[in-house]
């Protein structure tokens, strides 16, 4: 009974002495991704040789089966953990050493959310987690209210964009040479006429010298005639009338 009695006395004494310490706020990850659960002990001691268990705390799984990660003297998982956190829990050794405890769970199951526990034997500390898992459509969808019986929302064709911005700004580029030939098609008729004006122009003036300088040649050529013609008439009279006198 004696034996007993400070048995108890023992067991009561290690408990109440045990530190034990709660997450204030439940750790948020978003399923698939990576969830730390982390400690830090006071003063910084190196824990890479001490004894560590993770459990999971709530659930029907049974004290030997609740194991999510163990380390004890630099061996990991001297206790088997549970399958479905089997390959999916790593020990940050780097912050081990810094007295730091960091157990990374990765990828992130919807079945991870829950309460968790960890043990540290020579220290004696013993520290709580709660894990909120969030699965990937609520997250998209947050502040989204939704009508269940609306018809889902067709998303346009990321493709159509560029194309409709091409066919608008080639449309613009019609009109524009449109409105432009409009206003540059009078102009141009007018410098054409005036054109072709001045050419007709300038082929009736050459008409016209020519006709004159024909003209001009043609008198000149009569009047050369008809001088050509005196001439030779005023020796013959001269002649006659020298022979008559003889």
């Amino acid at each position: 009974m004696k034996v007993a009695l400070i048995t108890l006395l023992i067991v009561l004494s290690s408990v109440i002495a045990a530190e034990k310490h709660e997450a204030t706020q439940p750790i948020e990850a978003q399923e698939g991704g990576k969830a730390p659960l982390q400690y830090r002990t006071n003063p910084p001691t190196n824990l890479e040789n001490d004894t560590l268990t993770c459990k999971r705390l709530d659930g029907n799984f049974s004290d030997l089966n609740s194991y999510i990660y163990s380390r004890r003297l630099g061996q990991e998982h001297p206790q088997p953990p549970m399958e479905q956190y089997r390959n999916r829990t790593r020990l940050v050794l780097e912050d081990l050493r810094k007295g730091i405890v960091t157990l990374e769970i990765f990828p992130v199951h919807s079945s991870d959310s829950g309460r968790y526990k960890c043990f540290i034997r020579k220290q004696n500390i013993t520290f709580n987690f709660t894990i909120v898992v969030t699965s990937k459509k609520k997250t998209a969808s947050a502040g989204i209210k939704t009508n269940p019986d609306a018809e889902p929302t067709k998303h346009p064709n990321m493709m159509g964009i560029p194309i409709a911005v091409f066919a608008v700004l080639v449309l613009v580029l019609v009109l524009v040479v449109i409105f432009r030939w409009n206003v540059i098609k009078p102009w141009l008729s007018n410098i054409v006429r005036r054109r072709r004006d001045k050419e007709e122009s300038s082929e009736k003036e050459t008409l016209k010298t020519q006709e004159a300088e024909r003209d001009e040649q043609a008198l000149q050529w009569s009047s050369q005639k008809r001088g050509a013609g005196g001439r030779q008439r005023i020796p013959s009279v001269g002649t006659g009338g020298g022979s008559d006198d003889r």
